[in-house]
């Protein structure tokens, strides 16, 4: 809360009723800041009650997609006016994808040379099973237009090799049936 400057009276009003008046007012500023302060911090859509970021999120034209869970909600919502600023561009839509924290993401262009409007977003498996419509609402709202999206997802396995010798000389090595 910053700090106002307090009401001074001229010295000739500085007692009685006069100085009782100027403290009444003070008091008022003071209650009328803090409540306004109250106001501004029920905005932010990290902290706010859900009624309010649903409003937030109608103001931005961000709509819930079903299932979605909260914190993911709040964040689209937070981070509307950025990630507007940000469609459009590779660079732009990874930075809306760290955002969301949704993990990697690689785009790639141009790699078919016949159907050369075709990106390739390839992601964690995990993201592309959970979040199918939302990437679809992604693309619709912050993709570049007259581009094509095609989805790739990713699954990592763990792979264990170890190593042995394998000798085998043509006069020593006897098949075992």
């Amino acid at each position: 809360m910053e700090t106002r400057e307090r009401i001074k009276l001229k010295f000739w009003m500085a007692a009685g009723e006069l100085a009782r008046l100027g403290q009444v007012i003070d008091n008022f500023y003071d209650d009328f800041q803090n409540k306004l302060d109250q106001l501004s911090g029920q905005i932010d859509p990290e902290t706010a009650p859900l009624p309010l970021v649903d409003l937030l999120a109608w103001e931005r034209d961000i709509e819930r997609m079903t299932g979605e869970d909260d914190a993911l909600f709040r964040k689209r919502v937070k981070y509307a006016l950025a990630n507007a600023k940000d469609a459009g561009s590779k660079a732009g839509f990874a930075r809306i994808w760290q955002r969301l924290g949704l993990g990697e993401i690689t785009q790639t262009e141009h790699f078919d040379p016949v159907n050369w409007d075709v990106i390739r977003l390839r992601m964690d498996e995990g993201v592309f099973g959970h979040y199918v419509e939302l990437l679809n609402s992604m693309i619709r709202q912050y993709g570049r237009t007259c581009r094509r999206y095609e989805f790739e997802s990713i699954a990592l396995t763990p792979l264990g090799v170890r190593p042995f010798n394998f000798d085998c000389d043509i006069y020593n090595c006897k098949a075992a049936l």
